[in-house]
């Protein structure tokens, strides 16, 4: 689930790692990577996180309606369910650890709706949506609470952990850590009182809990009918697991050293499904393993290309690595939305302008 905001949040990161950073990363003040960097193609991410700032991204990346929907469901559940939750401390101004005053479920949403009812659409489609999902929403919190049931809600329950994964032992891991915020962080004790429902736990000597990954779907825009209206198509529960999806699941695993039962859980309007190692690959040891060292693989390409150039300002590394890729201006999603300005900006650093 990704947090939009104005604030600029303090990294607990930076102090840290400022000394051992590398000098490329020192010159284009990078100091980690996460699994959304994993999924843009190399030119996005450098155009995204090297040449923009935090702020710039926050201010100017523009959110969408299926985004924020998906938003609203988990910060929802993470009302009525999380006894601690990770967000911006008030006065640290950094990410911390903080309790949570529990909600009904039917208060926690009504709190919640409101955010989407602001949320100004990019477009006229992405109003059609926002309109859209607000129908939506209850039924797809309700598939995603019952997801969770499902899961044996256990407490003490925490809400966007935050993880850092640095030189695990038996990968060959880029010079950064990787970092990631887990959706839900469950414990032993059973919320419903009645014996956890396991799914067979990723390894056999798991910690007494478990770590959800929660994912939304959302009706996709249909053609606009004669009356003028939209029509939407249903979104069904997938029926195969994201690989994306899974390499963000084997970010948080590795932090608890790949012994804690991992569960990838889809919500949609018309129901739910649960993925783990008995019904995905992806989510064994092995895979999961094996799925980090790629996504391991593509920082650290990235890593050698900046090194290359490490020794010149922070404009000449970006100009010098953006000669080393395409800048694939056809993807289907990774310019999507940039602003016109930034766009130019983009095209001219790869000399398209």
């Amino acid at each position: 689930m990704i947090i939009k905001s104005q604030t600029l949040v303090a990294d607990p990161l930076a102090a840290e790692l400022q000394k051992t950073l590398p000098l490329f990363a020192r010159t284009l003040e990078i100091n980690h990577y996460s699994p959304t960097q994993f999924v843009i193609p190399d030119a996005a991410w450098l155009f995204k996180y090297c040449f923009m700032t935090q702020k710039l991204r926050r201010e100017l990346l523009p959110s969408n309606a299926a985004m924020e929907s998906g938003k609203i469901i988990g910060d929802t559940l993470s009302k009525v369910y999380a006894d601690t939750v990770y967000r911006l401390h008030p006065v640290k101004r950094k990410v911390a650890a903080m309790p949570n005053e529990k909600m009904t479920l039917d208060a926690a949403l009504q709190e919640e709706i409101e955010n989407l009812k602001e949320y100004a659409p990019q477009d006229e489609k992405d109003s059609d949506k926002k309109y859209r999902y607000l129908e939506e929403i209850p039924e797809v919190l309700h598939n995603a609470n019952a997801g969770l049931t499902e899961l044996a809600v256990a407490s003490p329950i925490t809400c966007e952990r935050q993880i850092s994964i640095d030189q695990p032992e038996g990968f060959s891991s880029p010079l950064l850590p990787t970092v990631g915020r887990i959706d839900f962080d469950f414990g032993k004790s059973n919320v419903f009182g009645k014996a956890p429902h396991e799914i067979n736990p990723t390894s056999q000597d798991a910690f007494p809990h478990k770590i959800i990954e929660l994912k939304t779907k959302w009706s996709r825009l249909g053609k606009v009918k004669k009356d003028g209206n939209r029509s939407f198509l249903v979104s069904s529960v997938p029926a195969a697991a994201s690989f994306n999806h899974c390499v963000q699941v084997a970010t948080y695993a590795a932090h608890f050293d790949f012994k804690v039962p991992a569960y990838l859980l889809y919500a949609t309007k018309t129901g739910y499904t649960i993925f783990d190692s008995t019904n995905c690959h992806h989510l064994t040891v092995e895979g999961m393993k094996r799925n980090l060292q790629i996504m391991f693989n593509t920082f650290r390409r990235r890593e050698a290309i900046l090194a290359l150039f490490q020794d010149r300002s922070k404009m000449e590394i970006i100009e010098g690595a953006a000669s080393l890729m395409d800048m694939n201006l056809d993807h289907p999603f990774a310019w999507n939305g940039m602003p016109t300005e930034l766009l130019k900006e983009a095209k001219s650093i790869w000399k398209l302008s």
